[in-house]
C-alpha cells in the first residue's frame, strides 16, 4: 500500500520510540535498559513483551514498505534476541546486554528515512493517481 509522507514518519516515530522503550530508557555508560532487559527477567513475561515488540516493529516495517532484506534481518535478529531469552538466567543478562529492539527499529527508521530523503511516496503516489508529477 501506498503510504504518504505523514504517514511514513507516524510509522517511523512509532517503530523509533517501541525501539527506545525496549532497549535505551536507562543509560549507564555503553549499556543501556529497557522494559524488555526489565522483563526479560520475569520467566514468559519477557519472551511476550519481546515477540510482541518485535512483531510491532517488523509489521510497521513492512507497512512503511521498507525492503524485504531490511525486514529479513531486523526479523533475524529479534528472533534470536527472544529465543535465547528463554535460557534460565543466562538468557535474561543476554537480554539485557543483546539490545536487539534498537538495533532492528535502527534499521527500519533508516529505510523509511531514506524513503523520506528521495520522496519516493510522494512521487509513487501522484503517479498512481494520475496526477502530474514536476520535478
Amino acid at each position: 500500500m501506498i503510504r504518504s509522507d505523514a504517514e511514513l514518519r507516524q510509522i517511523r516515530d512509532s517503530v523509533a520510540w517501541v525501539g527506545r522503550l525496549s532497549d535505551s530508557l536507562v543509560k549507564v555508560g555503553p549499556f543501556s535498559l529497557g522494559v524488555d532487559g526489565v522483563l526479560s527477567w520475569i520467566p514468559g513475561v519477557g519472551e511476550i513483551y519481546s515477540t510482541l515488540a518485535g512483531v510491532f516493529i517488523v509489521v510497521q516495517g513492512a507497512r512503511a514498505g521498507v525492503p524485504v532484506p531490511t525486514l529479513v534481518t531486523a526479523t533475524a535478529l529479534l528472533s534470536c534476541r527472544t529465543l535465547v531469552s528463554g535460557l534460565p538466567i543466562a538468557g535474561a543478562a543476554f537480554a539485557d546486554v543483546f539490545t536487539a529492539h534498537r538495533w532492528a527499529a535502527a534499521m527500519i527508521v533508516k529505510a523509511i528515512d531514506r524513503r523520506l530523503a528521495t520522496g519516493a511516496s510522494d512521487d509513487v503516489a501522484a503517479r498512481w493517481s494520475g496526477a502530474r508529477v514536476v520535478a
